[in-house]
Order: C-alpha cells, then sequence, then structure tokens
C-alpha cells in the first residue's frame, strides 16, 4: 500500500527508529478478541475451569493476577448457562481461545473462521466482539453499582455495555451520541446485552451541559484519528493529513473541558483514543490540566498491561505538567498486541 509522504515524514520524526516497527505492526492482522458478557452469563473463570480450553502456557500466571480482582453477578437474568460453558462452544466451532492477560473477561479468539458475530452465542448475547485494548478504558473508569455515568461518545456500545456489566445492571448510565447510524447500531447492541440501566440521548457532546446533571463518572472515548487502528481500517493511512489532526486536536479540546466541566466534585473522567499521535492524547490532557486547576491525574494499575512512555515533546510542543502526564497509560501495537490506545483518568478535587 502507497504510504503518504506526509504520513511518513511525521511519524518518522516521531518514532525515529521504531518507524519501521510501526509499519510493520500496523499491518499485521488485528486478531479478534470478545469481551463475556456476565449480565447474562455465571461468573465462573478461574484457572479450574478454564485449563480445559485454554493452553497451560497462556493461562496459569494470568489467573493468578487477574481472576480475583472481578466476580460479577447476572442482573436481571437467571439462566443456568455459565462463561466456561460458553466458551467451551466456540473452541467445538474450532476457534483456539486464548485469555488477553490484562482483564477477566477478554479472551482472543484464533482459528479459521472469522466470523466471531455469527454464532447463535453472539446473537442471545452471551459475549460481545470488542478489540483487547478498547476494553481498557472501562476498567480505568472502575464503574461501581450506585454510579450515575455519562458515556459521551457511546457508539456502537462495546464500551458502554461493558460499563453496565460492571454496574451489575444497576445505578444509571446516559449513553450519548450525535449519530443517528451509530445510535441505532447502540440501541441494538443494548438491547443484545440485555442492558436496562442506560438511557440513550442524541446530542453535540458539547451541549450536554443541558442535561443539568453532575456525574460520577464520564467516559470520553473521544473522536480520533485512528492511528492506533491501522492493522483494522487501512482507510487511516488514505485519509491521514496533518489538517485533520489539528482539527481533531480542536475539538478533543473542547470536548475535554466539557466533559470534566460536568463531573461532580470528586468524580472521575477517563479521556482515550485510539489514536497514538500525541496531540490528540498527551497534550490534550495537558491543556485540560492547565486550563482547569481542580484537575489531577490518577495512575492506572491494570496487572499485566503492558505501556510505554509517554511523548514529551512533539516538534513546537513540550509538555507543561509532566509528572502528571506520566501517570497517563500509552499502548503501541506491540505492547500488547493490540490496537494503539491511549487512557488518562483525571479526578475532579
Amino acid at each position: 500500500m502507497e504510504i503518504k509522504e506526509s504520513f511518513e515524514e511525521h511519524f518518522k520524526r516521531l518514532l525515529d527508529k521504531d518507524y519501521d516497527k510501526f509499519l510493520e505492526w500496523s499491518f499485521r492482522l488485528l486478531k479478534k478478541a470478545i469481551r463475556i458478557n456476565t449480565i447474562k452469563l455465571i461468573d465462573d473463570i478461574n484457572y479450574d475451569n478454564l485449563k480445559c480450553i485454554i493452553k497451560e502456557e497462556n493461562l496459569r500466571y494470568i489467573s493468578k493476577e487477574i481472576d480475583n480482582i472481578y466476580n460479577l453477578r447476572q442482573n436481571p437474568f437467571k439462566i443456568n448457562i455459565s462463561a466456561k460453558e460458553v466458551l467451551s462452544r466456540l473452541k467445538d466451532y474450532g476457534w483456539e481461545i486464548k485469555r488477553i492477560p490484562f482483564y477477566k473477561y477478554g479472551f482472543w479468539i484464533d482459528g479459521y473462521r472469522r466470523d466471531i458475530g455469527n454464532t447463535v452465542e453472539f446473537q442471545l448475547g452471551y459475549y460481545y466482539p470488542q478489540e483487547a485494548a478498547s476494553m481498557i478504558p472501562p476498567i480505568a473508569l472502575d464503574p461501581k453499582k450506585d454510579d450515575v455515568i455519562l458515556d459521551l461518545a457511546a457508539a456502537p456500545g462495546s464500551k458502554t455495555t461493558q460499563i453496565a456489566m460492571h454496574m451489575e445492571n444497576e445505578g444509571l448510565i446516559i449513553a450519548n451520541d450525535v449519530d443517528i447510524n451509530r445510535i441505532r447500531a447502540l440501541g441494538e447492541n443494548l438491547q443484545k446485552q440485555g442492558i436496562i440501566n442506560t438511557i440513550v440521548t442524541m446530542m453535540d457532546g458539547l451541549k450536554i451541559d443541558r442535561l443539568n446533571i453532575k456525574f460520577d463518572k464520564i467516559l470520553l472515548d473521544a473522536p480520533c484519528s485512528g492511528t492506533g487502528a491501522i492493522r483494522k481500517s487501512y482507510k487511516t493511512l488514505k485519509i491521514w493529513s496533518n489538517d485533520a489532526i489539528n482539527r481533531l486536536s480542536y475539538l478533543q479540546k473542547k470536548l475535554i473541558i466539557k466533559a470534566f466541566d460536568n463531573l461532580k466534585e470528586g468524580g472521575t473522567l477517563v479521556y482515550s483514543t485510539c489514536s497514538v499521535e500525541p496531540l490528540e492524547n498527551e497534550f490534550i490532557v495537558d491543556y485540560l490540566l492547565s486550563k482547569r486547576e481542580n484537575a489531577k491525574i490518577e495512575k492506572i494499575n491494570i496487572p499485566n498491561l503492558n505501556k510505554s512512555e509517554i511523548i514529551e515533546e512533539y516538534g513546537k510542543y513540550k509538555i507543561e505538567n509532566l509528572e502528571d502526564i506520566r501517570n497517563t497509560v500509552r499502548i503501541w501495537p506491540w505492547d500488547n498486541d493490540t490496537e494503539g490506545f491511549y487512557i488518562a483518568k483525571i479526578k475532579k478535587i
């Protein structure tokens, strides 16, 4: 595939000797991944139950680290089917099941079949196809059953349904998006996954204060260039431009301020993108810190998650709040064999 000269210049300046590595990983086939839906399934995920499904070398050290972090219950469903049974069925279909090291309910699915969204189990909402790195922002958000949460750019709903699962279908989620077609997909996914604690709204995210609600937690998975997800969509290479990055950065700055201002005091904002552009990531969060003195970055601790150093300088730009920004998470595709991602957890003090 032809690479734009401006793209090559930009990423060589950003990555230096790792540019070829970035291209290599960007053209690797992205692993298929799923998230088990404990709203409908009994949570029986542990080493003993998985050792007959997953190869030992992929299992023991992971299970020890993550299996006791969560124990989620079905609600309102009382279906007598477990996560183990569903994973066994997928294995019987011919897929090899591997654990995603940093998340109890995440699994990679490998095999000659790529149609993981074409099973009875998916149609029944027993699992959700979701890229592994996409599971990280809701983990960082740490939703609780009595929270009032805003998912500011929610569609098509992978993170919304994950948040609802961790809330055990209690509390309240406002799932907002601006695009009617994406909202249709959001509604279908909420219904399929059995979500009953979520209200869907359609409005410009910059007008969200019209709801007149202060939220315990907000997820802003911001519209972005998608440069961390080239291995999922090569279209990104064709549409990439410096002008597009600047336009997106301008929107992201407005959205992160709006989201932060709609938090309760003591509330938490998680900002994330599937971009590897520093102007969409570190410098957006640094901008918030420069505009809001009551914003404080919290460290994100997730077992078995590999991450890279943040980008402190790019061109004429330099991070001002360096110690805070070092607590955010930058992930390149080679860190965990996922998309590239960026996540920041921000407390309103």
